[in-house]
């Protein structure tokens, strides 16, 4: 049975999403996988290099891109780490806005795209033996999006950029169910493929995953270029993630 995800009618998107882009969905111009520029090819390495991997994730969504130097990226860093508690909460705020806007109007997008509802949802712990409840945690909790599963990390997990199911173990039942992972930021996806994988291993029978951003760097030429030719528009919470486009 489908969880349903919040149902009040957006309001409009809180300003400092504003400073977020929406996810492009180009064969040749983004990976097909997590929508980072490419340059005629239709997945970048990263995703390449692993796609012979059992169990990866059926769909992967960043909700925007967050360009690092700008607003965007300072943003999804400081709702975690700003020594200061009200420079924390406002960034967290845009950051709850993003995932409640992505879940209410794009949740039901990807049980579409993967072909099965979504019935539960987790979101990726951290790796790095932070203290307390992780900030993107205590945003899905307040949003009700929390379920009878949880993602907790293994006691030797390491926060790198291997592939390895055995970073996390899985509590409560999955099996036969679609399991949505959510995370904060996409740069490598290493952690949310890992997750993943011990979902599927778990017996889950579909795994997709949500981020509220796909991190870009200007400092390589094609993105760059990507960055100034393609996103120069404000983020716009109804364009479908999923698509680039409508919603399927």
């Amino acid at each position: 049975m489908s969880i349903p995800a919040s149902k009040r009618v957006p309001s409009e998107p809180a300003p400092g999403l504003r400073v977020l882009r929406n996810v492009v969905r180009r064969p040749g111009r983004t990976c097909g996988v997590c929508a980072t520029p490419v340059n005629g090819y239709g997945l970048c390495w990263p995703c390449r290099d692993r796609r012979c991997i059992e169990g990866l994730a059926d769909l992967v969504v960043p909700l925007a891109y967050a360009v690092d130097g700008t607003e965007s990226a300072a943003g999804l860093r400081n709702f975690k780490n700003h020594p200061r508690q009200c420079e924390r909460e406002r960034c967290g705020s845009i950051v709850r806005e993003a995932l409640r806007l992505g879940t209410s109007l794009h949740e039901q997008c990807v049980g579409v795209a993967v072909g099965q509802p979504v019935s539960a949802r987790v979101v990726i712990p951290s790796l790095t033996s932070r203290l307390g409840v992780h900030p993107m945690t205590s945003i899905a909790e307040s949003l009700g999006l929390m379920s009878d599963v949880a993602l907790r990390p293994a006691l030797d997990a390491r926060c790198d950029r291997v592939v390895d199911p055995e970073k996390f173990t899985i509590h409560g039942a999955v099996k036969g169910r679609h399991v949505l992972v959510i995370d904060d930021v996409w740069t490598t996806g290493s952690n949310a493929q890992s997750a993943a994988l011990s979902i599927r291993r778990a017996g889950a029978a579909a795994v997709s995953i949500m981020v509220i951003a796909r991190w870009l760097s200007p400092h390589h030429p094609l993105t760059a270029k990507f960055i100034r030719e393609r996103l120069q528009q404000h983020y716009d919470p109804l364009v479908c993630p999923v698509t680039g486009d409508h919603c399927p």
